[in-house]
């Protein structure tokens, strides 16, 4: 399973809105595909906002960084 997979999965688990389920399928928060110069930090920023404290733990870990 790749990273965006992987991503998306955790994601819905976790309840995430739709959005940002979608965002991690298509790649916006993917290191070397999303268009921002910051995706992790998006993720981050997004997960918080959502009361998704576990997500934005494990982003900052390196759980979901590019491979």
């Amino acid at each position: 399973m790749n990273v965006k997979e992987r991503l998306a999965k955790a994601l819905t688990e976790a309840g995430a809105p739709d959005s940002m389920i979608a965002r991690a399928r298509t790649g916006g928060y993917a290191d070397f595909e999303s268009d921002s110069a910051t995706p992790i930090m998006d993720l981050v920023r997004d997960a918080r906002k959502a009361g998704l404290d576990d997500i934005a733990r494990q982003a900052m870990n390196g759980a979901f960084d590019g491979e």
